[in-house]
């Protein structure tokens, strides 16, 4: 149940709910920098920017070598958009954003997206789910949030309320400063578990809410000053 500012009914209704019932870095990439030259990258990427497609792929293709994710995306953009004698194997260039997203690379992650949508040699949406899951078992939370809207509305899975409630944790649980999502986060799962019929837990649904109060959600502080004027 997405939201957005409550209406003073809504937030009543919440705050009632929950009294009544009552008595928790993108990772980097797993090799170190410290096992390369530190500007192979950054003079493999200007190459690419200045069109020097040939340099470009040679400093990246040896650092993709190290497993770079950042190297691995900026190769399959070469071979995605011809700029390469290579350009004829487009799985290839799947294949090196699948890499980098499951490294963490929110570019690559887009971009697979962007070229599943399409719909030509781009990855399936089993695909697209696998990698969500694998970086939010890591505690990635933007995969998580995108695993959070597939489990709520079923896109590509099984709609589960317990699922949704799972990814939305992740996100509520890291900093704002890292996620701007995650006060929302919790204030859904505040949202949840105050009206929801097999969630429902008020005293869980006072914490996520304070939680997003404290992150500066303002649909959670009004739902808190209802619920203060509930128990005064």
């Amino acid at each position: 149940m997405k939201s957005g500012k409550l209406s003073v009914l809504a937030s009543l209704i919440v705050a009632s709910l929950i009294l009544i019932g009552s008595a928790s870095a993108q990772p980097s990439s797993k090799n170190s920098t410290a096992h390369r030259p530190p500007s192979q990258i950054a003079a493999g990427i200007a190459a690419y920017r200045a069109g020097d497609f040939d340099t470009a792929w040679q400093l990246l293709q040896t650092a993709n070598g190290d497993g770079e994710a950042k190297a691995q995306r900026y190769l399959a953009y070469m071979l995605l958009d011809k700029k390469v004698p290579q350009s004829e194997a487009s799985a290839d260039a799947i294949d090196l954003l699948k890499s980098a997203a499951l490294a963490g690379d929110y570019p690559a992650l887009i971009r697979l997206e962007t070229l599943r949508q399409d719909g030509v040699n781009g990855p399936s949406l089993a695909d697209m789910i696998g990698i969500e899951t694998v970086r939010a078992n890591a505690g990635d939370p933007v995969a998580a949030w995108r695993l959070a809207e597939r489990f709520e509305t079923g896109d590509g899975v099984d709609a589960s309320e317990a699922d949704m409630l799972k990814w939305l944790a992740v996100v509520a649980g890291v900093d704002k400063a890292r996620f701007p999502k995650a006060p929302e986060a919790a204030f859904r799962l505040c949202e949840a578990y105050a009206l929801g019929a097999s969630a429902h837990d008020p005293d869980a649904a006072r914490r996520w809410c304070a939680q997003a109060a404290d992150n500066g959600h303002a649909g959670a502080r009004i739902v808190l000053r209802r619920l203060a004027q509930l128990q005064g």
